[in-house]
């Protein structure tokens, strides 16, 4: 009975794991784990009474495969061919990977000191389907990124297409089936499908690996036009303000010639005219407040440079008013640089997000350090009069009055991994202040 039950389980994790490695290939995110795990449990019911009941093991492939491209109908857009693809890629790869480590561990079982027992291919068995499942959960990102890279190569999608096709029918082969002719083939070819099966996995595993390879280049190239683009921007921002002192600087050396006219003769109708008409309107540019960007000079790591030039362009551009202060040169950051520009730019999207929807329109960034910390400072005005601070970190927390958006679970996250970096969050009505504190370590 015991053994009845630890199969049972075993199946539930390997039928969950199905279900959700499909959902994550279709990219379809709206059922979540709660949900995944009773429609697992309620599916794995479903196949051993059916199975069961008719007495045929083929149907256990058979309904995998009719559930899961059911499931695909809740995805707009979602094609025939791409949804059958997903669903072969889920039922052989766990399939394969189950096989695979599944032998690997009654082998390692049997040559290791301890005794070999009835339960214990049942328990090999549980744990395998367990470990799966936990790598199903983890591996979202990296599969899809993966299975993303062979759908755009034309001559993988199509080779892949095959090796999962004849996959699905060694399958079929190797679940014992009933049936006449697929049992007739179970008994001419089960020894060599299973050699089919490692060959299988083999090649699939190989063709992951050539698509992981190809994702990191294409990852490489992304990263190397949006810093192309980055810098361009930020080479043009600095033309532009260029450009502007240029301008005041001609207009300033005509007010002193101007105004030296005047002083000499001791008109003081020409000085007061002078004033008005030329002295007062410089006071706008005196005051704006794009010149404060020129203080990104100060710090002396390039891509930090180029991303806060394009975060505080882009919100000049939206009529915010930008402030900055980095008052002595930073010339290296305590921490991996790319985990800094992620957190710094969800603090400022989110940050000019709001501001745009605030009467006041104010963003003030401050980077400076002492002995011992570094800070980053980043303070918006808000349209709300009242953040519930601690809700706005939650993983599915969306509204926006007055929070900071759908990126704020990802920096907790972060912040959480380095423990000399810390996140302080306040807010006292207008303004939302947000501080990064890199401590030395």
């Amino acid at each position: 009975m015991n053994m009845i039950i630890i199969d049972l389980a075993a199946f539930t994790f390997i039928g969950i794991s199905h279900i959700l490695l499909y959902l994550q290939l279709i990219r379809y995110p709206r059922l979540s784990l709660k949900l995944v795990i009773p429609l697992g449990i309620a599916f794995t019911i479903l196949l051993v009474i059916v199975v069961t009941a008719s007495g045929y093991p083929e149907f256990n492939i058979i309904l995998l495969m009719f559930f899961l491209l059911s499931l695909g109908l809740l995805k707009k857009n979602l094609s025939f061919s791409k949804s059958l693809y997903f669903a072969l890629f889920s039922m052989v790869a766990i399939t394969l990977v189950k096989m695979v480590l599944f032998e690997l561990f009654m082998a390692l079982f049997i040559v290791s000191p301890f005794h070999l027992y009835v339960w214990t291919g049942n328990v090999i068995h549980f744990i395998v389907s367990v470990i799966i499942a936990f790598f199903v959960v983890i591996s979202r990102h990296p599969v899809q990124k993966i299975t993303q890279a062979i759908i755009d190569s034309r001559f993988l999608y199509r080779l892949s297409y095959f090796l999962l096709a004849a996959g699905l029918m060694i399958l079929f082969i190797l679940t014992v089936p009933a049936a006449n002719l697929l049992s007739f083939f179970y008994e001419e070819y089960g020894t060599a499908s299973y050699i089919a099966a490692y060959i299988l996995f083999f090649l699939l595993l190989i063709m992951m690996l050539i698509s992981f390879h190809l994702t990191k280049e294409q990852m490489l190239v992304e990263q190397q036009k949006r810093s192309d683009r980055e810098l361009l921007d930020y080479v043009q921002k600095l033309e532009r303000m260029h450009e502007d002192l240029a301008a005041f600087r001609h207009d300033y050396i005509n007010i002193l010639l101007a105004l030296d006219e005047g002083i000499r003769t001791k008109n003081l109708a020409q000085i007061e005219k002078i004033y008005h008409d030329v002295v007062a309107p410089t006071a706008e540019l005196l005051n704006n407040h794009e010149l404060d960007i020129v203080k990104l000079s100060r710090i002396a790591i390039p891509e930090i440079k180029s991303v806060l030039s394009v975060k505080l362009a882009a919100a000049q551009q939206q009529q915010v008013k930008v402030l900055v202060d980095i008052p002595d040169k930073i010339e290296n950051i305590r921490m991996p640089v790319l985990a800094f520009i992620r957190m710094i730019s969800i603090l400022l999207d989110n940050a000019v997000e709001e501001a745009v929807r605030s009467t006041e329109k104010m963003l003030q960034v401050a980077f400076f350090e002492t002995e011992d910390c570094q800070y980053f400072v980043v303070r918006n005005s808000c349209k709300a009069q009242t953040v519930d601070l601690r809700k706005i970190y939650e993983k599915h927390y969306s509204e926006k009055e007055g929070m900071r958006g759908y990126g704020l679970f990802s920096l907790k996250r972060l912040v959480e991994k380095m423990n000399h970096v810390t996140l302080e969050t306040t807010f006292v009505a207008p303004y939302f202040t947000q501080t990064i504190m890199i401590k030395r370590q």
